[in-house]
């Protein structure tokens, strides 16, 4: 699933000096015998900035998805121009001549190629986009009534103008009238209350992919606590020392709210196409003391009062307060619990293990974007090769970690694992979703079923089938504050169903993260 670009090239009269042979916008159509390429081919753009007599910065857009900018090195005499790219987390490879005005080449990428041939449009570099504020440098608690309420207009009249559709799920007339009561609010609210409304009028708009994101003073102060939403309850996975007691126990209570009223109200903080997706997302936003007061938690202290399930089930009370006071405790203590395999490298976009008790080969997929210290496909041939080596019968793709990114990563190598012979026995690829399954790997989750017949096992995942995605960003002017919108909507199957659901259910609970075990595992290497 492409993701669109997020800022658009705007061009303004920065002349490329006389005779350069390189600066400027080139414009052009890339065309290729691939399944993934629509036989008219599509439009690109490269954007060249030259840097001496043989380096270049390039940055190459393909059908509106643009990639991080590139240094390229160019040869003058021959016009060859070479660089690799980011698009969107696919590695891409651009081999190109420049003759004079005109240009062409090849792109490679995931195993396939398409030829490029373009003209330079213009001698003028684009212009850079407009500074906007940084991540978390504004305090909020600056910014006046009239600020907010600019912020606000400015959200009402873009958040409707740029999303696909912005309606689909409340009215244009509900949207307008929690607007004028949200602006007629600001004068008497603080400026943590501001936001946090903000936030929930972009998740009214009702898709997972549109969102506010809140940060800056004062949700810049969290308490050293983490919580873990399994599916018997909400559970303390990590404290300070100091608050140990409370480490592996149920909540109950946070500030003054049952646990099911607590995250209903940060859950009101972002949209969910699927009832677990709060799972994944709630329990990390109870560690801020700013944003649980303005959503009526807590009283106004930086601290966060909790009640947990004690020996015999007798009620705790434990005031979490302060920064770190020295040592972190977590449930399960590594020192004491092997960490199961699926906890493992979670910082890494995929790995694989031999499983050869098992006669399985075990692959995390953690994010749908190319390594590029080991290209996808690379790491496929490798995956491949040791289902021979290893006389594997099985093999095991974990996405339970996979947020998303790019479907293609994967998608290209869909066929072949429905053709690979030891993989065609049924339910010989079994495929591991959860609540955290979300995205471009929901939908590779959903693809694999349907083309490469795998068996799904574990939960249901935080996205469903038919998703608005795409995103693109644009950032409120006052605050800073960044509004994610979605500009495509994919129905991937006629009915619509709230996630993707297992084959077979396996609920993780809090006893099995607690002993270091992994059920959906187990399950997925029983015969």
């Amino acid at each position: 699933m492409m993701l669109a670009a997020l800022l658009p090239l705007l061009v303004v009269p920065a002349l490329a000096r006389a005779g350069d042979p390189l600066t400027g916008v080139w414009e052009g159509r890339g065309k290729g015998a691939n399944p993934m390429i629509p036989p008219e081919g599509f439009g690109f753009t490269l954007v060249l900035e030259a840097r001496g007599e043989d380096e270049a910065l390039a940055t190459l857009t393909m059908e509106n998805a643009s990639a991080k900018p590139a240094e390229a090195e160019f040869d003058a005499d021959t016009g060859e121009l070479d660089f690799r790219c980011d698009l969107l987390g696919i590695l891409v490879d651009v081999e190109l001549v420049v003759d004079g005005e005109e240009l062409t080449g090849k792109a490679t990428g995931l195993g396939m190629s398409v030829d490029l041939a373009g003209k330079r449009t213009s001698r003028e570099l684009p212009a850079k986009p407009a500074a906007s504020p940084a991540s978390g440098s504004v305090d909020l608690t600056t910014l006046t009534a009239a600020d907010w309420r600019a912020d606000l207009a400015f959200l009402a009249e873009n958040l409707p103008k740029k999303h696909v559709n912005a309606f689909h799920t409340l009215s244009r007339a509900d949207w307008d009238e929690r607007v004028r009561a949200l602006d007629a609010a600001i004068p008497e609210l603080p400026p943590a209350s501001v936001a946090v409304r903000m936030a929930q009028l972009v998740a009214a708009v009702g898709d997972a992919h549109t969102g506010l994101v809140l940060n800056g003073k004062p949700f810049d102060r969290v308490q050293p606590v983490r919580f873990a939403w399994f599916a018997d309850g909400l559970f303390v996975t990590g404290i300070d020392e100091r608050y140990g007691d409370a480490l592996g126990a149920r909540v109950r209570r946070i500030g003054s709210m049952s646990t099911d009223e607590a995250l209903r109200a940060v859950s009101s903080l972002f949209a969910s196409d699927s009832p677990t997706w709060p799972r994944a997302m709630a329990p990390e936003k109870l560690v801020f003391p700013a944003l649980l007061t303005a959503l009526g938690v807590l009283s106004g202290s930086e601290s966060i009062p909790l009640v947990v399930e004690g020996a015999g089930g007798a009620d705790v009370s434990v005031t979490i307060a302060g920064a770190t006071g020295g040592k972190y405790l977590e449930a399960p203590d590594p020192a004491l619990v092997p960490t199961p395999l699926w906890l493992r490298r979670t910082g890494e976009a995929y790995w694989f293990e031999v499983l050869a008790p098992e006669r399985a080969i075990y692959v995390a997929y953690n994010r749908c974007a190319e390594d590029p210290k080991r290209p996808m496909t690379a790491f496929m041939a490798d995956v491949f090769a040791a289902l021979e080596s290893a006389d594997a019968k099985r093999l095991v793709l974990d996405l339970r970690h996979n947020g998303g990114g790019n479907s293609i990563v994967l998608t290209r190598f869909v066929p072949e694992l429905a053709a690979h012979p030891r993989l065609a026995a049924p339910g010989s690829l079994r495929v591991l979703i959860g609540p955290e399954t979300f995205s471009a790997a929901m939908s590779n989750a959903q693809e694999l079923r349907d083309r490469a017949h795998a068996r799904l096992i574990g939960e249901p995942t935080g996205g469903k089938p038919n998703l608005y995605g795409e995103v693109r960003v644009f950032v409120l002017p006052y605050s800073g504050l960044r509004v994610h919108y979605s500009t495509e909507y994919s129905h991937a199957v006629e009915s619509d169903p709230p996630a993707v659901e297992p084959d077979v259910l396996v609920p993780f609970t809090s006893a099995d993260s607690f002993a270091g075990a992994d059920p959906a595992l187990e399950r997925a290497l029983a015969d």
